[in-house]
């Protein structure tokens, strides 16, 4: 679902150009096929639902596109333990509707849920609109089962709190493919809350949003959601699907558990510090109805169209430098390029750690050029401001996203000279003859 996939599809060029589709049904499957691409030569590109928005499922050397939607069985439930193997191709929310079924939550929630594989969230280590209270995809993931490019299969430890040296999952998430080929995951799950509250305010600036968001983090409150909506996300973009008539900036904030009572009072705290903040509250509706209505904006009409040109940026920083990291982001996006092709920017900040948080400005230009290149030069020019613009701000350029296409000329500024040739190592070790997804993530 790149904007970039699409571009040049629309122009008779496309980025995925491989010669067969290999559709396994099992990890010996996988294995075989790994065994003969890397006989063979070939390049493999793993997919699972293709709603990544980087541009990292495409095929862009050849060879195998490794379909893994057929592989989508739940294969071991533990209600004892709260976890479950599943395998890469389930779609989330799929998932999602099953575990329901039996009083449970995976609490992995991406916008991208309708189309989105368990495998694909793994591999892009992406995040949900719950992350700030029960994590990021990372958090997640307990242990995997791999194949890797030679063929041979490994199970990794069954759970990551473990004395037996390092963390060997979470090399593999975040991975996007390049260095093997997950055939199932152990994920934790959750029971279906027993209560939900929902809370949203109003402030005059970002700022105080922002250390309200602070104080509810780095005091130990943990909404489930605290979305940060900056004057024209929240005037243009929020106010759309909640219809409250919003003016300036807006804090919805959701809250769940199994013990109401505790709900109750985590409610009560986060309430309290966006008061002393300069907070107003606004009523619980308007979370209400953006909890109702959040996944109105991938669909017609809210969801962009050629001949347009959109992406998100999502940075990520402390929070010594979260705010500077908007300012700068957001004002080398907007001097990227001419005001003639008026660019839309709408930023929020979505996911909170006890740390710091991430900002996500939105792009938009109405009408692109009609010429291939001139629209991709108008492209990478804003996404390249407001790359460098993060890392010279203190950020980390990508938060939950992943790398793809799109941010693959910048690996070396985020990781330096020497991280980046120790990432090129470990890409050798495990595959020496460059099979899995060649040149993606830099390597």
């Amino acid at each position: 679902m790149s904007w970039l996939t699409y571009i040049h599809a629309h122009h008779g060029q496309p980025l995925a150009r491989h010669d067969v589709v290999a559709t396994p049904v099992s990890t010996r499957e996988v294995a075989a096929i790994m065994q003969l691409a890397s006989r063979l030569g070939v390049p493999v590109t793993p997919v699972g639902g293709a709603s990544g928005v980087q541009g990292a499922a495409n095929a862009t050397c050849g060879g195998i596109l490794l379909d893994l939607g057929a592989m989508n069985k739940v294969r071991r439930l533990d209600r004892k333990s709260l976890t479950c193997v599943v395998e890469p191709g389930m779609n989330v929310k799929a998932f999602e509707a099953q575990l329901n079924a039996e009083g449970l939550s995976f609490t992995h929630y991406p916008a991208s849920a309708e189309w989105a594989s368990i495998g694909g969230c793994v591999g892009a280590r992406g995040s949900g609109v719950l992350s700030t209270k029960y994590g990021t995809i990372q958090d997640h993931v307990l242990s995997a089962e791999l194949v890797l490019p030679g063929g041979g299969v490994v199970q990794l430890p069954a759970v990551p709190r473990h004395g037996v040296g390092p963390e060997l999952t979470q090399l593999f998430v975040g991975s996007e493919g390049t260095l093997g080929v997950i055939t199932a995951v152990t994920v934790r799950l959750r029971h279906l809350p027993a209560r939900r509250e929902f809370a949203a305010f109003r402030f005059e600036s970002l700022a105080q949003g922002i250390e309200a968001g602070r104080r509810i983090m780095t005091t130990g409150a943990r909404p489930a959601v605290m979305r940060l909506y900056d004057r024209d996300a929240a005037v243009h973009s929020l106010d759309r699907a909640v219809q409250a008539g919003l003016d300036n900036v807006t804090m919805v904030l959701m809250l769940d558990g199994d013990h109401p009572a505790l709900v109750e009072a985590e409610a009560g705290v986060c309430r309290d510090l966006c008061l002393e903040q300069g907070g107003r509250d606004i009523g619980a509706q308007v979370g209400q109805r953006w909890w109702d209505q959040r996944y109105v904006f991938y669909h017609p009409p809210h969801a962009p169209q050629l001949p347009q040109i959109w992406c998100t940026m999502d940075a990520v920083a402390d929070f010594a430098h979260i705010e500077g990291l908007y300012d700068a982001v957001t004002k080398a996006m907007r001097e990227a390029v001419d005001p003639v092709w008026g660019l839309t920017l709408k930023t929020h900040l979505s996911h909170w750690y006890d740390w710091g948080s991430m900002i996500y400005p939105r792009f938009g230009i109405p009408k692109g050029p009609d010429d291939l290149d001139q629209a991709l030069e108008l492209h990478d020019a804003i996404v390249r401001a407001a790359t460098l613009a993060a890392l010279e701000a203190g950020g980390v350029m990508n938060d939950h996203h992943g790398v793809g296409l799109r941010l693959a000329p910048y690996m070396e500024q985020q990781f330096g000279a020497e991280g980046l040739a120790l990432l090129r190592s470990i890409k050798r070790a495990i595959d020496p003859g460059r099979i899995l997804c060649p040149g993606k993530l830099g390597l």
